[in-house]
């Protein structure tokens, strides 16, 4: 073996790392697939869209998750001071959060990530 040609320790490590890009370049392309449609929609019907996803409370209000999708419900997980966490399912738009919560986001692991009914809850 010259001092060139790489170990064969080091060739999964390059395989894993290359995987690993590669399922990073696919989350990428498929959150800019959302997210852009829907920055599109908000600005041809005449209003900015907030930021996607949590949001901290301002003060005197809540902190809220926004959904910048148009056309899909999803379950997000919310956690919260004291209290832990829990997911609930979100429309399009904003949706306020408990006073006390400190955290939400998309959670694609439970029940495949979609619901049908904004507002219902789980564990």
């Amino acid at each position: 073996m010259t001092s060139r040609e790489p170990s064969p320790l080091a060739r999964p490590r390059r395989r894993s790392r290359m995987l690993g890009l590669a399922v990073q370049a696919a989350a990428c392309l498929l959150a800019c697939s959302v997210t852009a449609p829907a920055q599109a929609a908000g600005a041809a019907a005449g209003h900015r869209l907030q930021n996607c996803g949590w949001n901290e409370a301002a003060q005197g209000e809540h902190a809220y998750y926004e959904h910048c999708a148009t056309d899909t419900d999803v379950w997000i997980q919310v956690t919260r001071l004291f209290r832990g966490k829990y997911h609930r399912c979100v429309g399009p738009g904003r949706t306020n959060l408990d006073a006390d919560a400190t955290g939400a986001w998309y959670d694609s692991t439970y029940r495949g990530g979609l619901c049908s009914h904004p507002g219902d809850t789980g564990p």
